[in-house]
Formats: structure tokens, C-alpha cells, sequence
């Protein structure tokens, strides 16, 4: 392995241009970084030199992938008024013969004037070796969840959820109180014999399972009554559980 003192420290902020430290030419951690710096500033003839033809990005907020022209087309065409920083942290990598693999924490903060939004990925890198440098040929991220702020509820706003949510195919969500919380447990969670999910507040009528699972937004009619709710997936997709009554079977078991 090379330069082991690379991995010892934390890199810095990129911003237009790539910071001036003595590291060796041939580190793919140096390549790294050269990557973001060049993105940072759209400059994608520095860019285009260091990926491979091969090139395949796959982007963590989605999982599409973008071939190397896709990925020059994007950042050759820089949004005006905004500006990209790039951090990255607890960086790792692996050099042997011709193939390098360099983990790190990305941190990306896109700054749009006086707004800036931040959002935190684990992103690993593969690079092998053509014309005497390194060359990216595989990128790829996910997301890090971050826990979203809750609020306080009382008991009486609370109760207005208690009951059960039909989601389809005799997949039941069954929202109840324990322990003084809100919690959602389903079919297949009551099966397993698992407690279900507590459900955090957030705002008036919506919820974040465990403080990680994507949030549960209840419904409500013209009379405020609690009706269903809607959740999106980690895939997008959007599922809707309409409340059942206190004695109402779910439609399958009616058909039978």
C-alpha cells in the first residue's frame, strides 16, 4: 500500500481548485480528489482525463448510472449562482497491481446563494491503471440517513391514529399505544413475535418510523377525521393503507 499516511487524516474541503499538498502523483486518493475538484469547477478536460472509457457512475439518489460522456454532459453544464464543496472523511484504500479501491464518507454541500442544502453518502471508487495513471472506471454511493428533528405530542392528539390500516393483500399496519408511544406494528412483524415501530412525530399528521424508516403521513377527511395514511419507499413507490373500522375485516377477507 502506498502513502499510508494519506489514510491517516481526514481531506479537506475541495473547492475550485484542488488543495496544494505534496502527495505522490500516482495515489488514487490524490485522484480523488482531483475528480471533485474538477467537478467543483466544471472543468471537464481536467475531468475527462481522469476517467476510464469504461466509466460507469451510479448515483446514490436514485441508482441510475451515467456512462463517462453522461457524466462530462452534467458537468459541463454548472448551474449559476451555485456553488459545489466536496468533503470527504474516513478514507480507505487498497492498491494492488493494476486495480485501486479507495471508501471514503462523502459529504457534498451545494450552496445556491445564500441557501445551502448538505447531504452525506458512503461512496466507494475503483481505478485501474492506463498510461501510467489512474483511471476511474467505477463509482458508486448510498445515502446516509440522517434522523429527522421530532416534536412533543399529547396523549389525546396521539389517540387519533390508534387503529388499523389495511395496505393490501391481508398486510395489515396496526398502530396502538405502548409504553405511552405510538407504535405501528404489522402483519408480518406480529408474526415474527417483533414489537413494530415506533412512530416519532414530526409535524401534526406525520411520523418517522424508528427515526429512520421513511415517514407515514396520515390522511384526514373534511371533518379532520384520521382516515389512512401514505408512505414512499426507499424506491419511491407510494403506498396508501385507507383505516379499516374498529371491526371492519380487510376487502381480501371479504371476498372469501
Amino acid at each position: 500500500m502506498k502513502r499510508r499516511e494519506y489514510l491517516a487524516t481526514a481531506i479537506g474541503l475541495l473547492f475550485a481548485t484542488p488543495p496544494a499538498t505534496a502527495q505522490h502523483p500516482g495515489s488514487a486518493v490524490t485522484t480523488v480528489r482531483e475528480i471533485y475538484a474538477t467537478i467543483s469547477r466544471a472543468d471537464t478536460l481536467a475531468l475527462r482525463a481522469l476517467l476510464s472509457t469504461e466509466l460507469r457512475w451510479i448515483l446514490g439518489s436514485s441508482g441510475a448510472v451515467a456512462t463517462k460522456q453522461q457524466l462530462l454532459g452534467a458537468a459541463s453544464r454548472p448551474i449559476p449562482d451555485v456553488r459545489l464543496e466536496y468533503q470527504l472523511d474516513s478514507v480507505e484504500a487498497l492498491e494492488r497491481g493494476g486495480v485501486a479501491t479507495v471508501d471514503y464518507l462523502l459529504t457534498n454541500r451545494r450552496t445556491f446563494r445564500d441557501y445551502q442544502t448538505v447531504f452525506t453518502s458512503r461512496a466507494s471508487d475503483t481505478f485501474i491503471q492506463q498510461n501510467g495513471r489512474w483511471r476511474l472506471i467505477r463509482h458508486s454511493q448510498t445515502w446516509v440517513v440522517h434522523s429527522p428533528d421530532t416534536t412533543s405530542m399529547d396523549s389525546l392528539h396521539l389517540a387519533a391514529f390508534v387503529g388499523r390500516y389495511d395496505r393490501g393483500h391481508g398486510y395489515i399496519d396496526d398502530v396502538h399505544f405502548q409504553d405511552g408511544h405510538l407504535v405501528a406494528q404489522s402483519s408480518y412483524e406480529a408474526l415474527m413475535g417483533a414489537p413494530g415501530a415506533h412512530l416519532y412525530p414530526v409535524s401534526q399528521n406525520t411520523f418517522s418510523p424508528e427515526r429512520s424508516a421513511p415517514m407515514i403521513v396520515f390522511e384526514r377527511d373534511a371533518r379532520a377525521r384520521v382516515t389512512g395514511y401514505v408512505q414512499q419507499q426507499p424506491d419511491g413507490t407510494i403506498a396508501r393503507a385507507p383505516r379499516l373500522g374498529p371491526h371492519e375485516p380487510p376487502p381480501n377477507e371479504l371476498r372469501r
